[in-house]
């Protein structure tokens, strides 16, 4: 027996849709743990629910050192992304002033051998 596709979209009665949430909140908080066991990864969960309810899941000590690590990460990374290109540009304009002036010696070069 095959399941048919899910229509993504909301569930509009209130009933069916708390229900859903209920099972598919597990269904996820169980593969965070099984991802987290079976691959030895660091894994970090926060579902709120619609009336607002937290449901949360950390391999780790702590969901807040896990959160500490993901912004620690992503700030170097941006960090890393902004000061990247600006490297590159830097390298690219020492390489044309290197040529321009290479240029600009040899044409002198040149002058000073006519007279």
């Amino acid at each position: 027996m095959v399941r048919g596709k899910t229509e993504m979209k909301r569930i509009e009665n209130a009933t069916s849709r708390q229900v859903t949430f209920s099972k598919r909140r597990n269904g996820l908080l169980k593969k965070a743990f099984e991802l987290s066991v079976l691959c030895d990864a660091e894994v970090g969960l926060v579902v709120f629910s619609p009336r607002g309810r937290l449901y949360e899941f950390a391999s780790a000590d702590s969901l807040q050192k896990s959160i500490d690590r993901y912004k620690a990460y992503t700030k170097d990374d941006v960090n890393n992304k902004t000061v990247q290109p600006d490297l590159q540009q830097v390298k690219a304009d020492a390489l044309s002033l290197a040529k321009k002036l290479e240029a600009l010696e040899d044409s002198s070069e040149r002058s000073w051998a006519k007279i």
